[in-house]
């Protein structure tokens, strides 16, 4: 299993969207069984909290696109929300599918496969941190912090985390070019950098590469693999990571 701390040498590692999002209904136990049984290195899952604090596994804010439900997640309790069936909007195979709450996720994935844990904030108020907080709640209890990488758009939730646990692995996206990007990065205590392609470049990659940092490319969805061997990326994000190692591997073994 790979340590998060320490970027795997020699080869591009593969990091499972939403689980595996482009062969399964994404966050859901499907996704997640198909990614880990393609082989992805790391698991990519995003995590909200439900109104009476549960951390689950769902990436909209709001039901409507995938349940057709105007509803947002964070005003609905843990109890409505596990009877909701998120695999049916994908295809007829994946009906039934339920929200996965990140507790059994990560006492299922500990010792088996690396996580990257995705916090998605909405729209914050004043010093709300309930989320981060959750998290490293179990992240803590279930002993997993040496396999999971937390990031977040929130760059204030990542400082909250760092000042509880220094020992957790930060991530931070990275979308647009920056004149420092490692700087950038480093403010935050996180040893992860997500850099979204094609706003990518070999001098900004090579920069974060030089400060110790992790380099994972994002948005490469239409098999343009090539670009992260170019790169010189240490993982890449995909929706089908059985497709991406196939690719890695022939760009590598080429």
């Amino acid at each position: 299993m790979i340590d998060p701390r320490k970027p795997e040498q020699g080869r591009i590692l593969v990091v499972g969207h939403r689980g595996a999002e482009g062969v399964a209904p994404e966050n859901t136990w499907a996704a997640i069984e198909a990614g880990y049984q393609a082989g992805a290195d790391f698991l990519e899952l995003d995590v909200q909290l439900t109104c009476d604090g549960v951390p689950v596994l769902f990436h909209d804010f709001s039901l409507r696109p995938k349940l057709g439900d105007p509803r947002w997640l964070r005003d609905l309790a843990w109890n409505e929300m596990r009877k909701f069936d998120v695999g049916r909007w994908f295809g007829p195979a994946f009906a039934g599918q339920r929200i996965p709450r990140l507790e059994e996720v990560l006492d299922w994935a500990r010792g088996r496969v690396a996580l990257q844990l995705d916090l998605k904030h909405g729209f914050v108020q004043g010093d709300d941190d309930r989320l981060e907080m959750a998290v490293l709640d179990l992240v803590e209890a279930l002993n997993v912090a040496r396999q999971v990488v937390i990031g977040s758009w929130d760059r204030v939730a990542l400082a909250r985390i760092r000042a509880r646990n220094p020992g957790v692995a930060l991530g931070v996206n990275l979308r647009e070019r920056l004149p420092d990007p490692v700087g950038s990065v480093q403010s935050t205590g996180a040893c992860w950098a997500s850099v979204f392609w094609p706003q990518a470049d070999g001098r900004s990659v090579a920069g974060l590469q030089g400060a110790g940092l992790y380099v994972n490319l994002c948005n490469l969805f239409t098999a343009e693999y090539a670009e992260a061997r170019r790169l010189g990326v240490d993982a890449v994000t995909a929706g089908d990571p059985a497709a991406a190692r196939a690719a890695l591997d022939g760009e590598e073994g080429g």
